[in-house]
């Protein structure tokens, strides 16, 4: 059964496809690749991100708050109206990330997000679990969302090979589109990020294990803040600019 709460620190860092290609090298033998990939580790990551109309959870980013939200479907991989998409909660407060989300139908999703009435008690359609989509009908009606963004990118995942809670990720070609909000319809849209940068992710519970952290630091990776919902409405030179990468 897919994991569906999630409590833990996200880390990122902004790395170069030339220290991506070392980084990996020198971590290799501390990690295993995620299952749901290929190969290699790789799949692809498709969203609808959702906010306001006024964009309130972009906000509520780039103003610096403590408690901030994001509401948003996924799928992996190229999906069908048939297929199972995840409907998610993110949210973060005092640094550390809550995700909750929950499994439902892709055909059934795209219903209940557009749904501008509770759902109620009894639901006319499978889904994973009860309480989380009760919390997902609450913020979407309270907020009266809408769809803002497609998101998409291929990533590289891992887990530690002594510790599987903690995971790495690597992120590229992070494209978006504002138009065709139908993930069944592939994961194309435009670069708003240089392709030669990926994204790296440390997710963990607990402090970071000393191989992990030493090897961070040889590489001179520098740990940010960087959203790929709020980063998607700037310009790539502008958030490279400011993560001192170009």
């Amino acid at each position: 059964m897919e994991k569906e709460v999630f409590n833990r620190y996200e880390l990122k860092y902004l790395i170069t496809y030339d220290t991506y290609t070392e980084l990996l090298k020198t971590l290799r033998p501390h990690l295993s690749i995620d299952a749901n990939g290929d190969q290699e580790g790789y799949y692809t990551v498709s969203n609808i991100y959702y906010d306001t109309e006024d964009h309130l959870f972009h906000q509520e980013k780039m103003l610096g708050q403590s408690f901030r939200q994001k509401l948003r479907m996924r799928t992996y991989n190229r999906t069908s109206l048939n297929d199972w998409a995840f409907l998610e909660i993110k949210q973060k407060h005092n640094k550390v990330v809550n995700k909750r989300r929950t499994l439902m139908k892709l055909k059934d999703a795209y219903g209940f997000l557009a749904q501008k009435v509770p759902v109620g008690s009894s639901f006319p359609f499978e889904v994973s679990n009860h309480q989380i989509l009760k919390e997902i009908d609450f913020i979407k009606n309270f907020y009266r969302v809408i769809p803002k963004v497609v998101l998409c990118y291929e990533r590289q995942a891992f887990q530690a090979i002594e510790d599987s809670s903690i995971r790495i990720t690597f992120d590229k070609n992070l494209r978006k589109r504002e138009y065709n909000f139908r993930l069944e319809n592939g994961s194309d849209g435009e670069l708003y990020v240089d392709p030669n940068i990926f994204v790296l992710e440390v997710k963990l519970q607990g402090r970071m294990p000393l191989w992990l952290a030493r090897t961070l630091s040889e590489f001179r990776c520098a740990m940010q803040s960087f959203s790929k919902y709020s980063n998607s409405y700037e310009g790539t030179e502008v958030v490279l600019r400011e993560k001192n990468i170009i």
